[in-house]
């Protein structure tokens, strides 16, 4: 199971892989995780095998170097925020710590992938197990104050008042575990524990009303999971196919209609339908706003850390034209006009673009397409993966979190595992 003690903390890592939205994580932007410490500590206990791994994964590697580069022009001209600063090179720092991890255990140690799913399962099952205890605890249902109050006390931020949050930051994290991290998982070992979980969380979670994300990143998620798993040249099995995209149709439709959420975003809009998606969609847009009359911000970026000015910059022209179209205004949206230095945007695209420009984000998209034919890795699967990847972190900005560094890393061990993917022994 083990090589050596420190493999435990890779385990912990596992452990507290769903747990990041409590007040034992550390801060970083709109989460607390744990587990990135665990690998952090890892890789760095590890050192005699990290020289391995940077010399594979190099360009990587070097990739924070450019972007402290890039930045320069942007703290000389307009500002250094440390505090956010230092929070967006330490989210790089910790996604590379990832990719570390998960190469020194599984590549170089040899460890146990089948373990290694054991430990990420049965945690999962305990995280999926809170969110019931959430939902039953809540007040139209046995009204366990004790219980409410105990989550209340652990939780940074607080949801589960009205819907199950399980462990995460928040309920739209859900689809990020389940999608971003379980099911490539599943993709990567083939295991059927895998193959139940990740569906019996995500139904969970409808039934329990965790949130409109998760539907949505659900139907994506089983639409691109045909994709990848149908062998078209069976005429049943394309058959299958098209009755499970006929499925998936009627079940958006029902969806759109039965839920409240989704049925007022289908009638009032995306900006006037939820206060929340309202609040989302304008905390990309003000900076993305400020692009269009920043040309060199746009190519280069405003610098690490300086989202904030971004975001006063565009908030007046992105406000004018989301009031124009009818947009709720809740006080998070009026905040903005003067948003404290270390500022979210809600997006990778968003913050990622803004902090370095989009000429940095050209040239990470470049290695990643360069690493996958290195490895000669470009399959049905690989593509799905990519296309998922692309959708989930259109609502998510962490660039600690495990996704894009489980897919480097698993698509240059493409070749070692054979095309069945067998690496659980």
């Amino acid at each position: 199971m083990i090589a050596d003690l420190s493999d435990g903390l890779l385990y912990l890592a596992l452990v507290t892989l769903p747990i990041d939205g409590t007040f034992a994580g550390i801060q970083l932007p709109y989460w607390t995780p744990i587990a990135p410490w665990f690998f952090l500590a890892y890789a760095l206990v590890n050192w005699r095998y990290l020289r391995l791994t940077v010399r594979r994964f190099l360009p990587f590697f070097l990739f924070p170097l450019l972007l402290a580069l890039t930045s320069v022009y942007g703290w000389q001209t307009i500002a250094v925020h440390p505090t956010a600063l230092i929070k967006s090179f330490l989210s790089i720092v910790l996604a590379l710590a990832c990719l570390s991890s998960l190469d020194i255990a599984f590549r170089q140690k040899r460890l146990s992938w089948k373990s290694a799913v054991t430990v990420l399962v049965t945690t999962y099952w305990v995280a999926f197990a809170t969110g019931i205890l959430q939902y039953l605890a809540q007040g139209n249902h046995l009204n366990w104050y004790p219980v409410r109050a105990y989550f209340i006390d652990i939780l940074y931020r607080r949801y589960i008042w009205v819907r199950p949050q399980f462990l995460f930051a928040e309920p739209s994290y859900i689809g990020m575990h389940l999608f971003g991290v379980l099911l490539p998982c599943y993709w990567v070992t083939r295991d059927r524990r895998l193959a139940v979980l990740v569906p019996v969380f995500a139904v969970g979670a409808i039934a329990m009303g965790s949130g409109t994300r998760i539907i949505i990143d659900s139907v994506v998620a089983l639409f691109l999971w045909l994709i990848a798993s149908v062998n078209f040249r069976n005429r049943k099995a394309t058959w299958g196919f098209i009755g499970g995209m006929a499925v998936i149709g009627v079940g958006s439709v029902g969806a759109m209609f039965l839920n409240p959420r989704l049925n007022s975003l289908l009638t009032h809009g995306l900006l006037a339908g939820d206060g929340s998606m309202s609040a989302r969609i304008f905390h990309a847009l003000a900076p993305m706003w400020s692009w269009l009359h920043y040309p060199s911000r746009f190519l280069f970026g405003w610098g690490a850390g300086n989202i904030a000015n971004a975001v006063k910059a565009g908030y007046a022209g992105a406000r004018r034209w989301y009031d124009a179209h009818g947009g709720v205004v809740g006080w998070e949206i009026r905040s903005l006009a003067n948003p404290p230095a270390d500022t979210f945007t809600m997006s990778l695209y968003s913050s990622f673009i803004t902090e370095f420009g989009i000429l940095m984000f050209a040239v990470f998209l470049l290695m990643t397409l360069i690493h996958v034919t290195r490895y000669h890795a470009w399959n049905r699967v690989t593509i799905v993966w990519l296309v998922l990847l692309a959708y989930l972190y259109i609502q998510f900005e962490s660039y600690a979190f495990y996704a894009i560094p489980l897919f480097i890393w698993a698509v240059s061990n493409q070749h070692e595992r054979g095309k069945t993917n067998e690496i659980t022994k």
